[in-house]
């Protein structure tokens, strides 16, 4: 288990750094099943590839800084049953549009917009990252945020269960 805290002074390199890295892990080997849970979410950027670092994991994507939902589209193209959940607010319309409407013709997300959500994290076969964050610009980079990251297979998998019963998706 790891803790990170941020002090909403601007972007935090730490916590920017650990997205990336669980991101790409999952790129490179998706789970079965991936959950986004957001109250509020925006496309933020979420791999730095503004140098082409990650061409052999992203071959199909620009050599510029990746966002979510390409992220959660391409999750999703490479056979992993991509689940996200926010609130039913106007400020993630752009977001849910881009994974339902916007997604090129074959596998995506499956989303769920809720009338009340506050769940905050993402689930995958390998970790669970869960805390006060929004995956939004002002979670990222402006707000006070703690972000807890948790890769005991037990906790994973009860963290999985109580998605799937609470979200039924």
């Amino acid at each position: 288990m790891r803790r990170i805290i941020t002090i909403g002074a601007g972007e935090t390199r730490l916590l920017n750094d650990l997205l990336q890295n669980l991101l790409v892990s999952e790129l490179i080997a998706p789970s079965a099943r991936f959950w986004v849970l957001s109250p509020w979410i925006s496309d933020i950027a979420v791999i730095d590839n503004s140098s082409g670092q990650f061409k052999s994991v992203l071959p199909a994507l620009p050599i510029r800084p990746i966002r979510l939902t390409e992220v959660l589209v391409e999750l999703s193209r490479r056979g992993s049953d991509v689940r996200v959940v926010v609130r039913n607010d106007a400020r993630n319309t752009m977001v849910v549009e881009r994974l339902t409407n916007l997604a090129p013709a074959g596998p995506r997300p499956t989303v769920r917009v809720e009338r009340v959500v506050h769940d905050k994290g993402m689930v995958s076969e390998r970790f669970h990252v869960h805390g006060s964050m929004n995956f939004t610009f002002f979670g990222q980079r402006v707000n006070q945020e703690g972000v807890t990251v948790v890769s005991d297979p037990d906790q994973i998998a009860r963290a999985q269960v109580t998605y799937q019963n609470r979200y039924q998706l």
